[in-house]
C-alpha cells in the first residue's frame, strides 16, 4: 500500500502550516536570530576593544607630554662639614636667650660704665662684650655686678686699653661672660622643644 502524500502549492502562514512543519521553521528563525544577535555581540566586541586600545594610546601620549615638560627635580642639597658647622652656629646664636641676656645687663647699668658691644657664644656658653668705663675701679665694679646677676655667673676682662682719641681718656675693656648652667639647660630644653615641631 502506498502512502498518501499531501501537496499543496500553496505558502500558508505559519499557524496554518501543519504541526509537524512548524517546529522546524521556528528552530530555524531561533538560529538566524541567534546569529545576527552573535555578529551584534563580536561587532561591539571589537568596537570597544578598539576604543579601549585608543584610550591607552591617549593615555601614554598625555604622560609622555607630562613627563615631557615637567621639569627635572633639582639636585639634591649636599653641605659641606664646615657649612653644616655654621649653620648649626648660627641656630645656637639664634636660640640664645636674648630677653634674659639684655635683662641682666639693663640691671647693672650705671652712669660710670658705656656697653657697647655684646656678643653671645653659644658654643662657649658665654657672652663678649666690650665697654668703657671711666676707670680701673668702675671697669672692676661693673664686671663684678654683672657676674653676680642672673643669668650670669661671672665676668672676666680679656683685654683693655684707653682710648687716647676720646679727650676724657676712658679705659676700653673687652669682657666674657658667663653663662649660669641653669639657663644654658633651658637653652636646651628649648631647642628640644623646636626641634620636636
Amino acid at each position: 500500500m502506498m502512502k498518501r502524500l499531501n501537496i499543496d502549492f500553496v505558502v500558508r502562514p505559519l499557524w496554518r502550516l501543519p504541526v509537524a512543519t512548524r517546529p522546524r521553521q521556528i528552530l530555524v528563525g531561533i538560529g538566524g536570530a541567534t546569529v545576527l544577535a552573535g555578529v551584534a555581540i563580536v561587532w561591539q566586541w571589537q568596537q570597544r576593544n578598539q576604543q579601549l586600545d585608543g584610550a591607552t594610546q591617549a593615555i601614554a601620549l598625555a604622560r609622555q607630554e607630562i613627563v615631557a615638560r615637567t621639569p627635572s627635580p633639582p639636585p639634591p642639597l649636599l653641605l659641606t662639614e664646615p657649612q653644616i658647622v655654621a649653620i648649626n652656629s648660627a641656630i645656637g646664636q639664634l636660640n640664645m636667650p636674648w630677653p634674659a641676656l639684655l635683662d641682666g645687663f639693663e640691671r647693672v647699668t650705671t652712669a660710670d660704665v658705656a656697653l657697647l658691644q655684646i656678643e653671645p657664644e653659644h658654643s662657649r656658653r658665654l657672652v663678649k662684650g666690650v665697654a668703657e668705663a671711666k676707670s680701673h675701679e668702675k671697669m672692676l665694679d661693673y664686671l663684678e655686678q654683672v657676674g653676680a646677676v642672673a643669668p650670669f655667673a661671672g665676668a672676666m676682662v680679656t683685654r683693655q686699653e684707653v682710648n687716647e682719641k676720646d679727650p676724657n681718656r676712658p679705659l676700653r675693656f673687652m669682657f666674657e661672660v658667663l653663662l649660669d648652667d641653669r639657663l644654658a639647660r633651658v637653652a636646651k630644653v628649648g631647642d628640644a622643644t623646636e626641634g620636636a615641631k
